[in-house]
């Protein structure tokens, strides 16, 4: 008997079936056995290879900077779900994600520095730490078979590696592309027009935090790698400081003799979050030694923008950071950005949340125009 030959199509279909009934299944079903396959490999921030034979049930994120792992992970609808412990760092987990999940609540919260013990008892499937090594909890939590997943969020080129990490393990890749493709849309803009300019059509441009702790003020540049360096540069920016920045790692500090030397065009001044950023550009504008230079003279001297959180840390909200430095440094190439409108966008498109809810909690808060 002559038999029917199978068409090409029709077998690419049949294996691409196969691929998905042995693949990765949602959390409430168990992956197909008969396969010690991972369904999901990835290298994480530390450049570690992680495997896991189905998607994380139970989440719980600690180490550096919580509430900037958190807010990426609450881009994803998954989250709430999935998360089941966080560690605490000051008095709040977070001050903007009971917006988004009103029953953050009842997760349960770690303060701060929790040992692996404590780790533990949560039954942790992954616990994701923003770091670039592996520390030493996340080798004890290892040695006790609980993954650890490293993310680094300093860079928007790591950021989307994050993004697309997290896409994995919460198993809604589509989702990590929706977000991406909000933030490169932006990215290619600016990045068009800061390449058609000259040197001498980008302002120079000095970005310093100003801070007041126990009475000491000090004012520090960020290092070149850091995000808010590159803000500046790609919203078309000509960061002054850098030349003069011995710390890769870390914000070094300067002196007034310095910044008088630098003589930038405008000056975006990082407020701690504990000061009042009108009243200190208001005292710093009436300084005599401040008044004298030359940003400052001519109003170009802005307190960098913040909601519930600012927008300069490499935390969800630098893309909002970089649109108003972009409208800022050149508005008249940028004249159609609507700020209002953008930050509307990132919270409905980003957040799921409703535009009442922005215009009730979100943009009394807002600082966008300090100067």
């Amino acid at each position: 008997m002559r038999h029917k030959a199978i068409s090409c199509p029709f077998i690419i279909l049949l294996l691409l079936g196969l691929l998905v009934l042995t693949g990765c299944g949602s959390p409430d079903r168990e992956p197909a056995g008969g396969s010690d396959a991972p369904c999901i490999e990835l290298v994480d921030a530390a450049g570690q290879t992680v495997a896991f034979g189905e998607l994380p049930r139970r989440i719980v994120v600690v180490g550096r900077g919580p509430h900037m792992v958190l807010h990426l992970l609450y881009m994803f609808p998954e989250a709430g779900e999935r998360l089941v412990g966080m560690e605490k760092k000051g008095g709040t987990v977070s001050d903007f994600l009971p917006l988004v999940d009103p029953a953050l609540e009842e997760k349960v919260v770690l303060e701060t520095n929790p040992n692996a013990e404590q780790i533990a008892a949560l039954e942790p499937d992954v616990v994701i730490m923003k770091n670039t090594m592996v520390d030493q909890l996340g080798k004890t939590l290892a040695e006790i078979g609980i993954p650890v997943v490293y993310v680094n969020l300093e860079t928007p080129e790591l950021f989307f590696k994050d993004l697309d990490n997290l896409g994995m393990l919460l198993g809604n890749e589509e989702r990590a592309r929706e977000i991406r493709n909000f933030y490169s849309s932006r990215l290619q803009r600016f990045q068009e027009v800061a390449g058609s300019l000259s040197e001498e059509d980008k302002p120079r441009v000095l970005l310093v935090e100003y801070s007041d702790r126990g009475g000491a003020v000090a004012v520090q540049v960020p290092a070149k790698s850091w995000m808010q360096t590159i803000q500046v540069q790609v919203a078309g920016g000509n960061p002054v400081w850098l030349e003069a920045v011995q710390l890769t790692d870390s914000w070094t500090v300067t002196n007034l003799e310095q910044i008088a030397r630098w003589d930038a065009d405008k000056i975006f001044l990082v407020v701690w979050y504990t000061l009042n950023p009108r009243e200190v550009i208001s005292s710093l504008k009436t300084d005599p030694r401040w008044s004298e230079l030359r940003a400052v003279k001519n109003n170009e001297l802005y307190a960098f923008p913040s909601d519930i959180y600012g927008w300069d840390s490499p935390e969800p909200r630098w893309i909002l950071g970089m649109i108003w430095l972009a409208a800022k440094m050149h508005p008249h190439l940028f004249a159609d950005i609507n700020l209002e409108e953008e930050i509307y966008s990132f919270f409905e498109q980003m957040y799921g949340l409703d535009r009442d809810v922005i215009a009730d909690q979100i943009m009394p808060a807002v600082q966008l125009d300090v100067h």
